[in-house]
């Protein structure tokens, strides 16, 4: 543990000089996500630890290397959470790879994602040159757009060493309540009770169950729970249940299926996505397991399994990939960082 940017820093400015490419790995928790890459292992689970944590502005920054069960128990002590509720995968994903994979939980569309708490970051172009982005404070907006640009870029764009993050108090309350009810009732009432104000922070639907997430204060967590019905859930369940949903272990693909990722608007017809399995973010995000396909579903992306060599984050737009290639060259002239992550032209 400890601070390695030098070293890191080293290893890229060698790549750069040989066009050797790098293939970036923390808790290797991402492994299946993405597109199915080679390179010279460049590992970062070494380089962590908090750099600094003010609990009285709401601020943590840490290197990226740093498990999230880390920050989460440093957070708790002065009952504090990271808004965006990332998973940690049995406690080894880290705050570099999070970023990196863009990933949240079931609190989004009330509280953001990964991007909405990000403050500024380090980053290691593939130069090899040192960079800082963004600030410590809300207010700081220098370079906040590039900052955003790491957000889901899967270590493209650069080597993230360190983030600076927003965080808020911890809930005073909560428990979960559910409903049994269709996949077409479900969405109604999740898009009908998303619009009012209740002290809801997840709504997703599985196997015939509705379940409705409230965390809040005392009283503002019993009225709603009163208004809403349903029946509650027992409390160790109901964390089982969001752990689940965070890591998303309700569908893992074995090696003859594949697990497809949609999202969009929240009151999209259940019909316009067949054969969902899963519903999270209030019917923002929707999860089909099939068999096996030689031709991607469309409008899906393709999270996990099935020919990790294909585009799995689907076709792009001319404009739009010219775009992605421009900015991928002005961070990675010679295409050595997670090269082909993304999609096979980056």
């Amino acid at each position: 543990m400890g601070d390695l940017t030098v070293q890191l820093e080293q290893q890229i400015q060698h790549a750069y000089a040989t066009k050797t490419p790098l293939k970036i790995r923390g808790g290797n928790t991402k492994a299946s996500l993405g597109r199915e890459t080679s390179g010279e292992a460049m590992d970062m689970a070494d380089h962590s630890g908090v750099i600094s944590y003010s609990a009285t502005e709401l601020v943590v920054r840490a290197r990226a290397g740093t498990k999230i069960s880390l920050l989460n128990d440093l957070l708790a002590e002065q009952h504090q959470r990271l808004p965006f509720e990332p998973p940690s995968f049995a406690g080894e994903a880290t705050i570099g790879g999070t970023v990196a994979a863009n990933q949240t939980g079931a609190s989004r569309p009330w509280f953001g994602g990964v991007k909405d708490s990000l403050l500024g970051l380090g980053l290691i172009n593939g130069y090899g040159e040192v960079m800082q982005f963004g600030g410590q404070v809300m207010k700081n907006v220098a370079g906040f757009d590039v900052t955003r640009l790491q957000c889901g870029a899967m270590g493209s764009l650069g080597l993230i060493t360190d983030v600076s993050i927003k965080v808020l108090p911890e809930f005073k309350a909560g428990h979960t309540l559910t409903f049994d009810m269709t996949i077409e009732a479900a969405l109604e009432a999740m898009l009908k009770w998303a619009n009012l104000s209740l002290p809801i922070t997840g709504m997703s639907h599985f196997k015939g169950l509705l379940y409705v997430r409230l965390q809040g204060g005392a009283g503002g967590v019993a009225s709603a729970s009163t208004f809403l019905g349903g029946e509650k859930l027992a409390s160790k369940a109901a964390e089982i249940f969001w752990q689940a949903i965070r890591e998303g272990s309700f569908l893992q693909p074995r090696h003859d299926q594949t697990l497809w990722r949609w999202s969009g608007a929240s009151d999209t017809l259940a019909n316009t996505v067949p054969n969902t399995s899963l519903i999270n973010w209030a019917g923002a995000e929707r999860w089909v397991l099939t068999e096996a396909l030689d031709t991607p579903l469309e409008g899906l992306v393709q999270y996990q399994g099935g020919d990790r060599l294909a585009e799995v984050y689907g076709a792009i737009s001319a404009p739009q990939q010219a775009l992605q290639q421009r900015i991928k060259h002005a961070f990675d002239p010679h295409g050595i960082l997670n090269a082909g992550r993304l999609y096979a032209w980056m």
